[in-house]
């Protein structure tokens, strides 16, 4: 089974990272599963994008969005929709406030 995990991004530079790293953790424990991360920024103004792009480029698994302009999470959440492989989606939160480790549990 695979597993898509739909984060929307708005200025989450310095914890987007943080929360890819725990759902990549988190998914090579789960042998059983593939998984993809789907990014996508909310026209942050700090440097979101650049640490998605950045991601994006060392990891095939992960797809980035831009939003040229702020349509809140909502939107976010359904653009990444649109880009999801996977047999189970899975929105967490850019700020690590939702648990990545705790996806097993779902």
């Amino acid at each position: 089974m695979k597993v898509s995990f739909v984060i929307p991004c708005y200025r989450s530079e310095k914890t987007l990272e943080i929360v890819v790293s725990e759902i990549q953790n988190k998914m090579q424990q789960m042998t059983e599963h593939t998984y993809e991360i789907i990014l996508v920024n909310d026209c942050s103004p700090d440097g979101t994008l650049s640490v998605i792009r950045r991601l994006c480029a060392d990891n095939e698994n992960i797809i980035g969005i831009d939003h040229a302009k702020n349509f809140g999470q909502h939107a976010a959440l359904m653009a990444g929709f649109s880009f999801v492989s996977g047999d189970v989606v899975v929105c967490l939160d850019d700020d690590g406030q939702t648990p990545a480790d705790e996806v097993d549990k779902l």
